[in-house]
């Protein structure tokens, strides 16, 4: 029998050995995962199977159940889909969001605008156009402050712009209740916010008397301020002020009495005769 020479032992021992090796690797990186999926509890979740949009009833098709980790289970999320079908949701959810009970309307809600609205608010529209309207980029869900401007009666001559609600929830914009991610600024005739009763009535009179504005801010922002409001003559000021000034009238007193006629004595001194008037 031929004998191989000690090279080719060589090699063949280096290939087994990193064979050997690699094999063992592969299995030691495994196991912590195996283990920890073995000691890990599963349990079930329902989440959205696509995007599902705000005031609507929840229905099968956009419903999925999921294995979740039941240490990392949302507070507030299902289990089961008998318990969900038909709940109007009051968010607007992605695919693949857990459903919770916090973005759901209370059981037997109707769906439409009405599910969306707070304890002891209503929901009231005012008309708005490119310029009161933040030119189109007002959203369902935005915050905004309402200033008011005035003209008439009183304050015809001279009008005042104040700030009268803020902080108010956008309910709609025209006929849209829900926000969507593709939505681009659109122009619309009306905007319905989430309002308390008194804040109805003020914004119901402004609405009449004067011209409403909506004034965008920041989402999470909710300082309130207070301002007095300004007025024309306080906008353009001194100028304004003094143009305001009535002008001065020249008076004209009575005329004078003439002077009394004066008397006039002749002196004789020697050659020289003097004049003296008195």
């Amino acid at each position: 029998m031929r004998r191989l020479p000690p090279w080719l032992w060589l090699m063949m021992a280096l290939v087994f050995g990193a064979t050997a090796t690699f094999i063992a690797l592969g299995w030691l990186k495994n196991q912590p995962v195996q283990q920890a999926q073995e000691h890990v509890k599963m349990g079930s979740v329902v989440v959205a199977a696509k995007e599902i949009r705000a005031a609507t009833s929840l229905t099968a098709d956009q419903l999925v159940v999921r294995r979740w980790p039941l240490e990392n289970r949302p507070q507030g999320s299902f289990a089961g889909l008998e318990e969900l079908t038909g709940r109007v949701v009051v968010l607007p959810m992605m695919a693949g969001e857990p459903i919770l009970e916090a973005k759901l309307a209370p059981q037997g809600a109707p769906p439409g605008l009405t599910a969306l609205l707070a304890p002891e608010k209503r929901a009231m529209t005012v008309k708005v156009d490119e310029a009161s309207g933040v030119a189109g980029f007002l959203a369902p869900e935005n915050r905004v402050d309402v200033l008011v401007t005035v003209d008439k009666g009183d304050f015809n001559k001279d009008p005042i712009s104040k700030l009268i609600l803020q902080n108010l929830r956008v309910l709609g914009v025209g006929q849209r209740i829900d926000r969507s991610s593709g939505d681009k600024p659109q122009v619309v005739p009306t905007v319905t916010l989430e309002v308390s009763p008194e804040e109805g009535e003020r914004l119901a009179l402004a609405d009449k008397e004067g011209r409403i504005s909506l004034i965008l801010r920041p989402q999470k922002e909710q300082e309130q301020v207070s301002t007095s409001g300004v007025r024309t003559s306080e906008l353009l000021g001194a100028a304004v002020a003094v143009a305001a000034l009535p002008r001065a009238v020249e008076v004209q007193g009575a005329a004078l009495p003439p002077p009394p006629p004066r008397r006039s004595v002749e002196v004789i001194k020697g050659l020289k005769r003097e004049a003296l008037n008195f």
